[in-house]
């Protein structure tokens, strides 16, 4: 099968040749005789390229699966009256803003059909690679892998979100098969997305509008596509114009050696829902350092620099005394880059050697090294060259999602739909909140969910929990887990509204009706 994928290869290379010289030969031919049945002659190059995309079909579909997730059903929120401010810090936890016209492929936190890629198989253990979008807040019995065959594993038991980095948008599944799956037949292979250029051919694999195993076929259109996002989030996409529609995301993205070169994610639809010709997936080569912690370890580190950085402009070069380069616009007080004695309106030239033209190129060296490295930054200030050395810390986790923690037993905790995290200085410090503060932070409220539907919101601190005290996030599962059947939460929160004082409440959250 290889073989014949490295023949399909040479001869799409070829394509664009052989079929400019069809065509000049149809259209003499065309003028000087009658109409009549097309020649296994004139067919033939068509006909090998027909061949080349079956085989390259052949090898892709059965590695990608279908992923369908359950909707919550729907409850009337309770009245909010008295629950606080419409000033909410939600957007600092707001990792991936598509914007009106770039969407996730199905929308976050609706029942639906996604997508996923089986990238490591050890006996009757299978590990998905998917977005995190498609099982962000969904508990593990609401989850069913489908593999090509049309094989359905469903069951807290046989699938569980292994992990998720919503900062990536990246989340990997683990599923007990009943049988062993072949790693030749079902593992995908994997390729370098290093090496992804525009013009070369791109087979996107799915499952749109729930049709599993749909094969389209286009180009790569362009790379290092950046969208609108924060500093502690980033996104690097490799653009296509091979049709993605809802139900691709966590589908494979794939060039004629079969090889997989990047997660399909989102889509740029003029204002409609389905395919504008301009998709995006998530290179490789990221997805594979993300999916490889989250395997390991069900979490993803990324390294922090602390700054809040922006793209030289014109004016800014004036004041920088520098034509290419990172605008540092502010520092986070206590991180990395205020230790090594980083200041705003210095400029980042390089990392580690690495020239830098555009800050999207800082985050993603960044946060794709390991924290805890020591790494040089050539600065330029007011036109003098400094050289700092610094060690990279943690960026802060903007959501340890609760539903993650399958494996620890957060089944239940999963159906409130709340995604909590330590108070690390960074929020602290971007929160506003009271040094020495004790418990935990939400950073995310699902859609519909129970928390929701209690009023909790983002960046509101829980201290108790059940009248216990709340001190960490494994604390609060331990306290969420020992919960009985149909039990109600009682959380107390604080919510700071821009003052010392922040309002206390008490609030039970209900859990899901079975």
């Amino acid at each position: 099968m290889l073989e014949r994928i490295r023949g399909a290869a040479l001869w799409i290379s070829a394509f664009a040749l052989v079929i400019s010289l069809l065509g000049v030969t149809t259209t003499r031919q065309a003028g000087a005789q009658e109409r009549g049945p097309l020649t296994r002659e004139q067919t033939r190059p068509l006909e090998v390229l027909e061949e080349a995309f079956t085989a390259i079909a052949d090898v892709v579909e059965p590695v990608v699966v279908q992923i369908k997730v359950e909707a919550a059903r729907p409850r009337p929120r309770r009245n909010e009256e008295n629950q606080g401010t419409p000033e909410r810090p939600e957007d600092f936890f707001r990792q991936f803003p598509f914007g009106p016209n770039l969407r996730p492929v199905p929308p976050r936190g609706a029942g639906g059909t996604g997508s996923g890629v089986i990238v490591k198989i050890d006996g009757h253990e299978a590990y998905i690679l998917t977005n995190a979008h498609v099982v962000n807040g969904a508990p593990n019995d609401a989850i069913t892998v489908v593999l090509q065959d049309g094989t359905a594993i469903s069951g807290k038991s046989k699938v569980t979100v292994r992990g998720m980095d919503t900062k990536t948008d990246l989340a990997v599944l683990k599923v007990i098969t009943e049988k062993p799956l072949s790693p030749k037949h079902y593992q995908a292979k994997l390729g370098d997305s290093d090496k992804v250029r525009v013009g070369q051919w791109a087979v996107a694999i799915g499952s749109p509008f729930g049709l599993a195993s749909t094969f389209t076929v286009g180009v790569i259109s362009a790379l290092g596509r950046a969208q609108t996002i924060q500093d502690t989030t980033y996104t690097n996409f490799i653009q296509t114009d091979a049709a993605i529609n809802p139900g691709n995301s966590g589908g494979a993205l794939v060039n004629i050696r079969g090889e997989v070169i990047g997660i399909n994610t989102a889509i740029a639809t003029g204002g409609t829902r389905s395919s504008a010709g301009v998709g995006f997936a998530i290179p490789i080569n990221k997805a594979k350092r993300v999916m490889e912690q989250l395997i390991a370890t069900g979490r993803v580190a990324h390294g922090f620099i602390g700054v809040l950085v922006g793209d030289l402009t014109e004016d800014l070069q004036q004041l920088a005394k520098v034509k290419e380069g990172v605008f540092v616009q502010d520092v986070t007080a206590g991180g990395p880059a205020e230790k090594a004695g980083i200041q705003p309106e210095d400029a980042i030239v390089a990392f580690n050697g690495k020239p830098l033209r555009t800050k999207e190129e800082l985050i993603e060296l960044a946060s794709s090294t390991a924290p805890g490295t020591d790494v040089e930054l050539k600065i330029v200030r007011k036109g003098q060259i400094v050289m700092k050395r610094l060690k990279l810390g943690e960026l802060p986790s903007e959501e340890t999602t609760v539903a993650s923690g399958a494996e620890q037993g957060g089944d239940r905790a999963a159906k409130l739909g709340l995604s909590v995290e330590e108070i690390t200085p960074e929020i602290a410090q971007r929160l506003k909140l009271p040094a020495n503060l004790k418990g935990i932070v939400i950073t995310r409220v699902q859609p519909g969910s129970p928390a929701e539907e209690a009023g909790l919101r983002a960046g509101d601190i829980i201290t108790r929990a059940n009248s216990k005290p709340v001190s960490s996030v494994d604390s609060f599962r331990r306290i969420v887990d020992a919960l009985k059947e149909k039990e109600l939460l009682f959380v107390r929160i604080s919510r700071y509204l821009g003052g010392d004082t922040p309002i206390r409440q008490t609030i039970p959250i209900k859990p899901l009706e079975e």
